[in-house]
């Protein structure tokens, strides 16, 4: 039961979805949000808001195998999923398994599913709705999830505690003051399976040493979880030295890597963010979120050629991933419009999503391209009127 709840916690801490607004009335480097986890979540669409540009995610989170999951499943599976989680005449395994399935999947119907989700009389389904709870805004899951966190059931507890405590900085005094005794609780769990005596930090390397094979992998799963826990709680220091106690065990770990440039970006220490990537990447020379974290890191440290290098790097090494791809054309647009144009349109490409498609538009629009009208064309099909109106007023500015 704990080695599930641990995996239940990790992907919740881990998760995130590949929806992000691209809306823009202009795409530039200076747009770019630097912040690798997540602050805005999928319920922004271009759809809906069409002038402003947000690009968010966790730099851990931007797998391909995601978005190709995500990009493949249609919208009548979805609904189905809606409908399985709410259908009393099936098991609470087959609800609290539907709802999870609803997490890359933010939508009106979802939420109905989710909302009810969490009043259901079992703890499998309630945790679920917690999970499938990720997607929306924190002023969202707070309202939804803050109730749970006095839940009956400890794993229901622990995990509402995960989602939420990510946020912990853009909490208010108030919801951090309610927070915190679920947080402690948390951090009491997470210590026992990493093996953590008592939360005193000097202890947590010996412990590591003294796992057995059979439960090493737990423990430093739970170790890293319990960092990055100490890390949106905001103890630097903490999060700091038990990452360096993980990479004592593990120098090749580019999770741990990713955290540790987390916690300094956290703290306004880029440069020794800058430093910490560039020895990942010398360990871990494949890993295409270390160069996207890179690229994150060399935008606020305003050295945007670089940047564009190294987001070009992660979108070539992942392939099948559409941020890497959007973003390269955000950060390449200054520097080689052919490149960035080609990149906002593989991007569209691998996720067909509407935002995207909003980018090519935006840019072929602002760049007189030939498949201008026909791409509005196609976006006319799913955007409101205004949007396109507001991107046909930008030709005459081009003109």
């Amino acid at each position: 039961m704990m080695k599930k709840l641990l995996t239940v916690l990790t992907t919740l801490a881990l998760m995130t979805t590949q929806s992000y607004a691209a809306n823009t009335s202009t795409v530039n480097a200076s747009a770019v949000n630097t912040d690798s986890d997540i602050q805005n979540q999928a319920e922004h669409s271009v759809l809906s808001q069409a002038d402003t540009t947000t690009l968010a995610s966790d730099a851990r989170s931007q797998s391909s195998s995601v978005q190709n999951s995500t990009a493949n499943i249609s919208s009548e599976q979805v609904q189905q999923w809606v409908y399985t989680a709410q259908d009393k005449r099936q098991s609470a395994q087959v609800r609290a398994n539907a709802l999870r399935q609803l997490a890359p999947y933010p939508s009106q119907n979802s939420l109905v599913a989710v909302v009810r989700g969490l009043q259901d009389g079992s703890e499998a389904v309630r945790e679920a709705a917690v999970i499938a709870a990720e997607p929306y805004q924190f002023t969202n899951r707070w309202r939804m999830l803050e109730p749970l966190l006095t839940d009956p059931n400890q794993q229901v507890r622990v995990t509402v505690t995960t989602n939420l405590i990510r946020d912990f900085g853009n909490m208010s005094p108030k919801q951090q003051h309610t927070i915190e005794s679920a947080y402690q609780e948390l951090v009491v769990f997470l210590s026992a399976q990493a093996n953590v005596k008592d939360h005193i930090q000097e202890d947590i390397q010996e412990d590591i040493e003294e796992s057995t094979s059979e439960n090493v992998q737990l423990n430093l799963k739970s170790a890293l979880l319990l960092a990055d826990v100490y890390r949106w709680h905001q103890e630097w220091d903490k999060a700091q030295s038990l990452y360096e106690t993980l990479l004592k065990a593990n120098p090749k770990n580019a999770q741990v890597w990713l955290s540790v440039a987390d916690n300094l970006r956290a703290q306004g220490k880029d440069e020794q963010a800058l430093v910490a990537l560039d020895k990942a990447i010398v360990l871990q020379p494949n890993e295409s979120n270390l160069y996207y974290s890179q690229a994150l890191t060399l935008v606020r440290l305003e050295q945007k050629a670089k940047a564009a290098d190294a987001i070009e790097i992660a979108a070539n090494m992942a392939q099948t991933n559409s941020y890497f791809w959007y973003l390269n054309g955000v950060l390449q647009e200054p520097l080689d419009i052919d490149k960035s144009v080609k990149s906002f349109e593989q991007a569209y490409l691998i996720s067909g999503a509407p935002e995207q498609l909003y980018a090519v538009c935006d840019i072929y629009v602002r760049t007189a391209n030939d498949k201008t009208e026909q791409c509005l064309d196609e976006l006319g099909k799913i955007a409101p009127d205004y949007v396109i109106a507001q991107l046909k007023a930008k030709i005459g500015d081009v003109k």
